[in-house]
């Protein structure tokens, strides 16, 4: 009984110093690919820890595959998404679309101009992008302040594609490979 009275107590005291996980999600994503990745997903993974940097600061749109990890969706399937990075007097902005079980990429012919025409206003407000450890970051938190979806996003400076990783409310986890439209 001491024992564990002692563990309980060195581990409380460990844990006290300790940032609150829930409330500031890490710089990057941790350990993505546990378990059910498929080899589209472990790549975007590898590159995005590999070759992945900060992505180019101009407004630009990326579009491309996405594949799922969630019990709602089949990991070998294709989708698709959108991503916008734009500038604001405030910062460096974000907005995102994603387009389930559409034969094909809807967003590859669309421009800056008409990706701040389509996209939705909400991101003007909840789409501010933060620079971590070499990437960029977006996090959109429920009320009470804790994240509900956090998207990390580098650049691979070869191919200009944007490697694209979403968490989203701890029941999916994304993994695109967006080229510059």
């Amino acid at each position: 009984m001491k024992l564990f009275v002692l563990l309980f107590a060195i581990l409380s005291a460990h844990l006290a110093g300790q940032p609150a996980i829930a409330s500031e999600p890490a710089d990057l994503p941790s350990n993505a690919c546990i378990e059910g990745c498929n080899d589209f997903m472990k790549k975007v993974y590898d590159d995005f820890n590999l070759v992945g940097q900060v992505p180019d600061s101009e407004p630009a749109v990326y579009s491309g595959e996405c594949h799922h990890l969630s019990r709602d969706y089949d990991s070998d399937f294709t989708h698709y998404g959108v991503v916008m990075l734009d500038q604001k007097t405030s910062g460096w902005n974000f907005s995102t679309i994603f387009s389930f079980f559409t034969a094909t990429n809807e967003f590859s012919n669309w421009n800056v101009d008409l990706a701040r025409k389509q996209m939705s206003p909400y991101w003007l407000d909840h789409g501010d992008v933060k620079m971590v450890s070499n990437a960029a970051r977006v996090v959109v938190r429920y009320e009470n302040g804790d994240p509900a979806y956090v998207y990390w996003m580098r650049q691979n400076l070869q191919t200009k594609e944007l490697l694209y990783i979403t968490y989203a409310g701890g029941t999916m986890t994304s993994f695109c490979r967006l080229g510059k439209n």
